[in-house]
């Protein structure tokens, strides 16, 4: 009972990690990213080299969870993150899924 226990519980927490991942990390990203750029603004000479790696940091979840929800999902929540997984060193990791959609406006 141990080792099927053990699966179980690894399955449903992973189960609810996709679930839950993207809206978690986006919201996570972006009040770190907020919390950094108000330390970064209000004491610079505290923040600056502490803070920075933060913001990275919340950058790179904020775009974690955009680029799960469009893996999951097949369209992008943000056009944010569109643009910014549309730069040139971003543009290799875009998800299959997205670019199957074709909106109507981008051709006239």
């Amino acid at each position: 009972m141990g080792l099927i226990w053990l699966a179980a519980v690894a399955v449903l927490a992973a189960m609810l990690l996709w679930w839950v991942f993207p809206i978690l990390a986006r919201i996570a990203g972006f009040f770190l990213i907020i919390d950094s750029l108000l330390a970064i603004i209000f004491t610079p000479a505290h923040a600056i080299p502490c803070k920075l790696s933060w913001l990275v940091l919340g950058l790179l979840i904020w775009l974690a969870g955009h680029w799960t929800s469009a893996f999951k999902h097949g369209i992008w929540d943000s056009r944010l993150a569109l643009r910014i997984f549309a730069l040139p060193g971003l543009r290799l990791t875009i998800p299959r899924a997205t670019l199957v959609h074709i909106e109507r406006d981008t051709y006239q």
